[in-house]
């Protein structure tokens, strides 16, 4: 069984572990993503956190998912207003160094796209669009097993869709836009501070605060993918990402929101459903891209 050593690098956590190629991860683990500064802090942490897993298992490479868009030759990340630390910076060529490994870059949207698809609640969809709500909101699409690439090597910054003109306002420094409306952030202040965790475990326990927080959440990701839907026209959408960790409590109010907003002709053509990969799905991604890549 071929394995590949994979790390997903988000705007808060980073996590990193094995994967093979059935998408099954053999060891997992996780630190924190500073978001600013100089990023060595960072290289530090991944190869420590990576080098007694290589040490166990034998890989055939390392996959990585970055939050941001990369440069055409896919060495580097070019631009993610959560992460400006990774911002320029040789990831590619300073990974393969110090883990003394090949790596492959992609764009955590793809990555998760890929997973979805391959391993998830994505497969057998012809048209895919994965969005992934965390720190950032991304999104990648695959239509007949291809990734679709045309803005910083996939599919476009689809959280910046402008939802709500009079909106919070988005650290890309427009306002109203998706991700300003759905992130962990827009959740916790929503929920007078609370942690997404916080407010999905009283969400789960009845409490009616938390649960108007997460409908709140959900109205504005249905307008979202209803904004979406005539661009890529999917016929699944699959919803991945620490706020959906919510699952049913975000999807039924962003599915009726869908549904009130979205043309006509996608009303009852496209399936909303959550990941069912607990989070992981950037990370399985990266690995699996780079043992069967998706181009």
């Amino acid at each position: 069984m071929r394995t590949a050593a994979a790390i997903d690098i988000g705007g808060t956590h980073t996590k990193l572990g094995i994967v093979d190629e059935n998408g099954a991860i053999l060891a997992r683990g996780k630190v924190e993503t500073p978001a600013r500064g100089d990023p060595a802090p960072l290289v530090d942490e991944i190869v420590g956190g990576l080098q007694p897993v290589l040490q166990t298992h034998r890989v055939a490479g390392v996959g990585v998912s970055v939050a941001g868009f990369l440069d055409a030759e896919r060495g580097a990340m070019v631009g993610n207003a959560n992460l400006p630390a990774l911002c320029n910076f040789p990831l590619k060529q300073t990974l393969e160094t110090r883990l003394a490994q090949p790596c492959r870059l992609e764009v955590d949207s793809n990555a998760s796209a890929i997973a979805e698809h391959r391993f998830g609640a994505g497969r057998d969809a012809r048209r895919l669009l994965s969005i992934v709500i965390g720190t950032g909101v991304g999104g990648g699409v695959i239509i007949d097993g291809r990734l679709l690439r045309y803005t910083g090597e996939c599919a476009g910054d689809l959280g910046h869709v402008i939802v709500s003109p009079t909106g919070r306002r988005c650290t890309c420094g427009a306002t109203g836009c998706l991700e300003a409306m759905v992130c962990s952030d827009a959740v916790a202040e929503r929920a007078g501070g609370a942690r997404v965790r916080e407010v999905v475990g009283g969400a789960q326990a009845g409490k009616p605060g938390f649960l108007d927080v997460l409908t709140e959440t959900g109205r504005w990701l249905g307008v979202g993918l209803a904004s979406l839907a005539p661009l890529f026209a999917p016929d699944r959408i699959v919803i991945g990402g620490g706020v959906a960790s919510a699952g049913e409590l975000l999807l039924e109010p962003a599915r009726a929101s869908f549904a009130a907003h979205a043309p006509q002709e996608f009303k009852t053509t496209v399936a909303i459903v959550g990941s069912t990969l607990e989070g992981w799905e950037g990370m399985i991604g990266a690995g699996s891209q780079y043992l069967s890549p998706m181009d």
